[in-house]
């Protein structure tokens, strides 16, 4: 598994609940459940080996979608990202920041076509 970022754990359990929110609608989790789990993760410097098989699968299913290999949006959609169709890693906590989901490639895309 790949190391959790704790600063963008950390955004999405305390500062910006809604992408847990979103994540958890139309289930029959609670946004609270993976919160906490969320929480313990960031109290256990991310360290998913001492979560519980129940925690497990509220990581699996919730935040790890969110923390890892998180769709690039393109510039037009998802097919039509100009990357590798991921977000960089150092680009996640600024593109949930935005609201603006796009990987390097896209962002010097859309920055070119701004200037020109």
């Amino acid at each position: 598994m790949e190391e959790i970022d704790l600063d963008l754990l950390e955004f999405l359990v305390y500062t910006d609940t809604d992408y847990i929110k979103q994540a958890v609608a139309g289930t029959q989790y609670l946004p609270r459940t993976v919160l906490g789990v969320g929480t313990f993760l960031l109290d256990h410097d991310g360290d998913v080996n001492l979560l519980t098989a129940k925690q497990k699968v509220t990581f699996e299913k919730f935040l790890q979608p969110l923390l890892f290999h998180v769709t690039c949006q393109g510039l037009a959609g998802p097919e039509t990202c100009m990357g590798n169709g991921e977000i960089e890693q150092d680009l996640l906590k600024k593109c949930y920041h935005n609201n603006i989901f796009r990987c390097h490639a896209c962002r010097a895309a859309t920055h070119n076509t701004i200037e020109n």
